[in-house]
């Protein structure tokens, strides 16, 4: 009680009023970690629904906005359209230079198509014009993959052109004779380990909770370790000050 009388004293009041303030700011900050948490908890629970819904087939009405449909696994039916493929540059795989290949497939029975990532193949192969190497699959075919985002330009660069740095499906789209789906499909690697190119990568998501809750943890503990260290810092004062002083405080 004593020592609770100095904190408010006129000698300690500025101090204790700084101290207040920074152990609140430190909670404040703790908490808005912990929300953080539960807002990360959430969107991993919405993530795991995709990751578990069965493949779409990307012949029928797509059931949700194109945003919720990001890593669905999906399969579609149709034909290739080689002579509108587009080549994302700079693409390295595992340190070696390359590009990917972006492909239109035709839908079977529709008048639509759908973009295809279909991997990876290295720059020497594209520097020396033979990407007729890998346009192999004629006819129709199936395509097993997962779903991703169109990729907004950052400086207006991608156009109708056949090379491209992102997956711009509206800027391809104007280019073409028919209509793309908003989404487009990336190839998913099969069972075995790949050796040849196009090399596909396999669908990659983060499920962690990230250091939220560590961030949390760290600010309580300094909100405890400044109050804390004050007291300490206010009795130690407060007993090696003369006691005249104190009698005049």
């Amino acid at each position: 009680m004593h020592l609770l009388r100095k904190l408010f004293s006129r000698r300690w009041l500025g101090g204790t009023l700084l101290v207040l303030f920074a152990m609140g700011l430190f909670v404040r900050l703790g908490v808005w970690q912990l929300d953080r948490l539960k807002q990360r908890r959430a969107e991993n629970a919405e993530l795991q629904a995709v990751l578990d819904a069965p493949a779409l087939d990307l012949a029928e009405p797509l059931p949700d906005a194109p945003a919720a449909l990001e890593n669905r696994l999906a399969m579609v039916t149709g034909r290739y359209d080689f002579a509108n493929e587009r080549v994302i540059l700079l693409q390295p795989w595992q340190g070696r230079p390359g590009v990917q290949l972006v492909t239109p497939l035709i839908i079977d029975g529709l008048e639509t198509a759908v973009l295809i990532n279909r991997g990876w193949v290295p720059q020497a192969d594209y520097d020396a014009g033979a990407l007729a190497t890998y346009q192999m699959e004629v006819g129709l075919v199936q395509v097993d993959g997962y779903l991703a985002l169109s990729q907004q330009s950052r400086n207006g660069s991608d156009s109708g052109g056949s090379e491209v740095y992102r997956v711009n499906i509206p800027a391809i789209e104007e280019a073409l004779p028919y209509t793309l789906l908003p989404i487009y499909l990336v190839d998913a690697p099969g069972d075995g380990a790949e050796l040849e190119p196009p090399l596909r990568a396999a669908r990659e998501v983060d499920l962690s909770e990230g250091p939220h809750l560590s961030y949390a943890i760290q600010w309580f503990i300094f909100s405890v370790l400044t109050g804390g260290l004050y007291l300490v810092f206010v009795r130690r004062s407060e007993r090696e000050r003369p006691l005249s002083s104190q009698n005049e405080s």
